[in-house]
């Protein structure tokens, strides 16, 4: 009896210690997979963003090498903007420009906060998973969200790899447990997915945004409601050197 329980002991021990180096390796894989996100960071990219809102549609260019109004709205509902309409998106703009001291303040958040937004030593690998009918090697993680940096405990996040690359294809993060970002706030629904794509330039691959969306519920002044909704799609993707002095 010794001998076989001995033999059962040994066989759980070689188990555990191939599934503890199994999902080190793969956790491995994420982090590099992020850290050839961050090398994007020499680039900057050009693109068509289409956005839904909830009673309205958007699209836009957005030209990065043009400095000076790198943003223009082609379309809005779906019908050329009067010229009027233009003057005050440039307007908008500009003031977003001077809010946040960058010219494209997604472009921003989907390239450095994708490396930012997961904190690398939470990653937990899961398993082989279902997410946007693909199959994809999934992972936990707690996210990092500046805006409700003192929460990020009631966040959940999940990133997803492709199972025979270190290809990024997307993450998604969700409210676990309703809180309040700031007095007479109470956040009770959140929700943010990004879903990601490669693609080929001049012989390089780039990881880029195809799909985002994200939505955000809950109630200000302790009785009106809001409930924001917003999917954005990107096309057209050009790929610019980010000059030497924004590197």
């Amino acid at each position: 009896m010794k001998i076989l329980y001995w033999q059962v002991s040994a066989a759980v021990s070689c188990l555990l210690i191939s599934f503890v180096a199994t999902a080190d390796t793969q956790i491995e894989d994420a982090k590099e997979a992020l850290n050839q996100l961050r090398q994007q960071q020499a680039v900057e990219f050009g693109y068509e963003r289409h956005s839904r809102f909830d009673d309205r549609t958007m699209l836009e260019l957005h030209q990065p090498q043009v400095k000076e109004q790198p943003w223009q709205l082609l379309q809005e509902n779906a019908e050329t903007p009067s010229a009027h309409r233009l003057d005050e998106y440039r307007r908008m703009k500009r003031d977003e420009e001077a809010a946040s001291e960058t010219t494209d303040e997604e472009q921003q958040s989907v390239k450095l906060s994708l490396t930012t937004l997961v904190q690398e030593q939470t990653l937990q690998y899961l398993d082989q998973r279902q997410w946007q009918g693909q199959t994809l090697r999934a992972y936990s993680f707690e996210p990092n969200l500046e805006k409700f940096s003192e929460h990020n405990d009631k966040l959940q996040g999940h990133l997803y790899l492709s199972v025979d690359s270190e290809q990024l294809k997307g993450l998604s993060i969700t409210l676990q447990e309703s809180f309040s970002p700031a007095m007479s706030v109470k956040l009770e629904r959140f929700k943010l997915q990004i879903e990601l794509m490669q693609i080929e330039r001049e012989g390089k691959t780039y990881t880029v945004p195809q799909r985002t969306e994200e939505q955000v519920a809950g109630s200000y002044l302790y009785f009106k409601d809001f409930d924001d909704y917003t999917v954005r799609e990107y096309s057209d993707y050009q790929v610019f050197p980010k000059p030497a002095s924004d590197k």
